[in-house]
């Protein structure tokens, strides 16, 4: 198993596979977000996604191979990518503005040009931001950088702000070679591209997501993620009611054991992902939305609306392909234990 060279070569794979894709709607550029549909026919169904984060490829690549992997009675939808443009890298994202992709090869040739071809909002302290054509262009991540409302931010709310992969280690996310999406909100905040599944306004790829799940009513979500270590954790969400969160438990208990069972690592006793984490079990953590802010993820929509949902994070520093068998063995396992319930 490998990554995917760009959203295309997906698109053929999954063709090639014999699985016919639904569109459920367009990114900016136009490229088709897409889902597919295997598994059976039983209700409630399953929703898969991945690829929100576009540096985060492994769990693209267990997606697609998820589609001739899965055993399930139920129906299972997968989105096997919800941010193309990011998948296509930060080239792409660049000829958006610029009519071509241009011939730059490091992350420092991409400053150069943008402090060129841009309007400069900001270039201090090793961050560069500009405005070019429609879009905004950073040199590296800006997630928590700004102030809510910052005056800095004006030029672009409501606008995608792009800036590239910059790892020499990870495979699926080498320097250029994908363009991380995020978005600065109407109210000058800046967001990932998996935010906003809460709000009236939405970007075009999380409305596709969001529609989707209104129409199947998933009775568990998965969406497969990966984080900067070099072990498994995934995190959970309180239920709506005592049986769905002991289902959750059931469920989540049985990915580690998956994870554990197959010689991968799961994160360390003393991990934690954050101040808005609480420890449910190890390797597994529930998230309290509330407390992050920021309005709701897929999972944290998923949970709050329809039932148990789970985020998926590999570790980016293990090989690719020990990363996306993780994700697919969580997935399998998580979907065994569901089908236990409604059996």
């Amino acid at each position: 198993m490998r990554p995917f060279h760009n959203y295309q070569e997906l698109l053929k794979a999954v063709e090639a596979r014999g699985h016919r894709t639904r569109v459920l709607g367009y990114a900016p550029d136009r490229s088709p977000i897409v889902a597919v549909k295997v598994g059976g026919t039983k209700k409630p169904a399953i929703f898969i996604s991945a690829g929100s984060h576009a540096t985060e490829q492994a769990g693209v690549t267990a997606a697609v191979e998820l589609m001739d992997r899965l055993q399930t009675e139920h129906e299972v939808y997968i989105v096997p990518v919800r941010d193309p443009i990011g998948l296509n890298g930060y080239r792409y994202a660049l000829s958006l503005s610029l009519g071509q992709e241009p011939s730059i090869r490091s992350v420092g040739e991409a400053e150069a040009l943008l402090r060129e071809r841009g309007e400069v909002l900001l270039d201090k302290d090793d961050t560069l931001l500009v405005v070019l054509g429609e879009y905004g262009y950073s040199n590296r991540v800006l997630y928590n950088r700004f102030p809510k409302g910052d005056p800095i931010l004006d030029p672009l709310r409501g606008r995608r702000v792009f800036f590239p992969s910059r790892a020499e280690d990870q495979e699926g996310a080498a320097p250029l070679e994908r363009a991380y999406t995020l978005v600065v909100s109407l109210e000058g905040e800046v967001l990932h591209l998996n935010r906003f599944h809460d709000t009236p306004w939405a970007p075009s790829e999380v409305r596709c997501a969001r529609l989707l799940m209104a129409e199947i009513q998933p009775g568990l979500t998965l969406d497969l993620h990966e984080h900067g270590g070099d072990a498994y954790w995934m995190s959970a969400r309180h239920q709506r009611n005592d049986e769905d969160e002991k289902w959750e438990q059931e469920m989540a208990g049985e990915a580690v054991r998956a994870v554990t069972d197959s010689g991968s690592r799961i994160v360390d006793e003393s991990y934690s992902p954050g101040s808005f984490f609480r420890k449910l079990q190890p390797g597994v953590f529930w998230l309290e939305a509330a407390v992050r802010g920021e309005g709701l993820n897929l999972v944290d929509y998923a949970a709050h609306t329809y039932g148990p949902a789970f985020t998926v994070e590999t570790g980016m520093r293990l090989p690719f392909e020990e990363r996306a068998q993780t994700s697919m063995r969580v997935a399998q396992a998580a979907i065994r234990v569901f089908g236990q319930r409604y059996a």
